[in-house]
């Protein structure tokens, strides 16, 4: 089995997009693959709520954060609840992470910060790359945290199966 790194925005998505990583992701399924992300809103959790609807064990989902899980939820609630990643958005992600870790803790990568910083974020792209086979991007107004990990699988020689860009307009 091979692990695919699902990367791209997590704040300014659109029906395109989630259509798009969740095709993406039931077809790296269907062929016996799993999935990583960063455990964030967006893309990410597209790519993990897809993976537990046909694997609810998550035997086929690992997902890396910044922090702990109880550090990383309150960063979000905190400091990127704002226009456009709604509570909403935010709660679903919550409940989402608890029940892989609740389900498979070793699905859920901790990093072990209890404060969260943009070096935190950048070194959870690193930590992507070292786990993943190759990479499937979705990248929406040339994001620079998913550029961050393009680069970095770049650079460590893993394929970037998958890089599909998209322009959306801010609210």
């Amino acid at each position: 089995m091979k692990w695919i790194l699902f990367t791209g925005t997590w704040r300014l998505t659109n029906e395109q997009v989630e259509e798009d990583v969740r095709a993406s992701a039931r077809e790296v399924l269907n062929r016996g693959d799993g999935i990583v992300t960063g455990g964030a809103t967006g893309v990410d959790y597209f790519a993990m709520d897809e993976a537990m609807k046909h694997f609810p064990d998550a035997s086929r989902v690992k997902v890396v954060i910044p922090a702990t899980l109880d550090h990383y939820m309150y960063d979000y609630h905190t400091n990127w609840c704002m226009a456009p990643v709604t509570k909403e958005a935010i709660n679903n992600l919550e409940n989402l992470l608890r029940k892989i870790k609740e389900t498979d803790p070793d699905a859920l990568i901790e990093m072990p910060n209890t404060i969260i910083t943009q070096d935190h974020y950048d070194l959870r792209h690193d930590e992507e790359v070292k786990i993943s086979d190759e990479v499937y991007a979705f990248q929406v107004n040339g994001s620079t945290g998913t550029q961050d990990t393009i680069n970095k699988a770049s650079q460590s020689g893993l394929p970037i199966s998958l890089h599909k860009k998209y322009a959306i307009s801010q609210p």
